[in-house]
């Protein structure tokens, strides 16, 4: 049994309620929006989630509405579940706890996140309004998004992971990091929780048979201007990234990438 509140239907509980399925894959659940007896606070066989004021993970109760310093319940079920250091790794992870806990409004703010307009999603509130009228209906789509989620995250860590252990290079003062590898996601979220972020990644193409290069937004990088170097299969005309003919050796790749580093003009003599 599953039991979380009525009424609305939030990003939250409905979260929170596709990871338990989805971890217990081969487990029925019944699910009803309604508040709980103390009867079932008390028993462990019976989930809690969002509502009964209650964070006892040992019996299976998960609010967090009575302690303003608790996070969002789908946080505090991924940490009972052992899959909060995993699922964190998302982009959104920290902004819909907030969400849940502080307001959009807020929450944009403090994320950069946007206005209101902005971080709506209708697939969600389609989701959710699903749930809310009948969420014994929706329990193997979210089972599957549950899944998903956990699926998800951990093809991103191993990502994020790998990058944090690839060599580092200074490149005509400015830091990059290359790996051989083709696959490229899960490089803004590497950035993004790394201390000393790179501003450019080299990494195999995943077409051809030489180099990805590819800058961050920001970076004082052009890769447009090695376009003409013989080196060079392609350059996209943005200068975010261009692509090597042949596996150059690192002597050459270092070479050929300070060449689009943009030098400011009070460093030019």
């Amino acid at each position: 049994m599953i039991i979380t509140h009525p009424g609305s239907a939030h990003f939250d509980e409905v979260t929170a309620i596709s990871l338990v399925l989805a971890v217990h894959e081969n487990t029925a659940f019944k699910i009803e929006r309604r508040l709980p007896d103390q009867a079932e606070l008390d028993d462990p066989e019976t989930w809690v989630i969002d509502t009964g004021r209650r964070y006892e993970p040992e019996r299976h109760n998960f609010d967090h509405h009575q302690d303003r310093d608790l996070s969002a319940s789908f946080v505090l079920l991924a940490r009972h579940l052992v899959l909060e250091e995993t699922l964190a790794v998302m982009p959104w992870w920290r902004f819909k706890d907030d969400v849940d806990r502080i307001g959009p409004a807020r929450s944009a703010r403090i994320h950069n996140g946007g206005d209101d307009l902005v971080n709506r999603n209708q697939m969600e509130a389609w989701l959710l309004d699903e749930f809310a009228a009948d969420p014994g209906r929706c329990a193997p789509q979210l089972r599957s998004f549950g899944a998903h989620l956990i699926r998800e995250s951990r093809k991103l860590k191993e990502q994020i992971d790998f990058w944090k252990t690839r060599r580092r290079l200074v490149i005509a003062g400015v830091l990059a990091v290359i790996g051989e590898t083709r696959e490229s996601a899960g490089l803004e979220e590497f950035r993004r929780l790394d201390d000393h972020p790179p501003d450019i990644v080299i990494s195999l193409d995943r077409w051809g048979e030489g180099w990805r290069l590819f800058r961050f937004e920001g970076a004082p990088v052009d890769f447009f201007r090695i376009s003409a170097e013989p080196e060079i299969e392609f350059a996209h005309n943005s200068g975010f990234m261009a692509k090597t003919r042949d596996r150059l050796s690192l002597p050459e790749l270092i070479a050929l990438v300070g060449k689009a580093v943009i030098v400011p003009e009070h460093n030019v003599k």
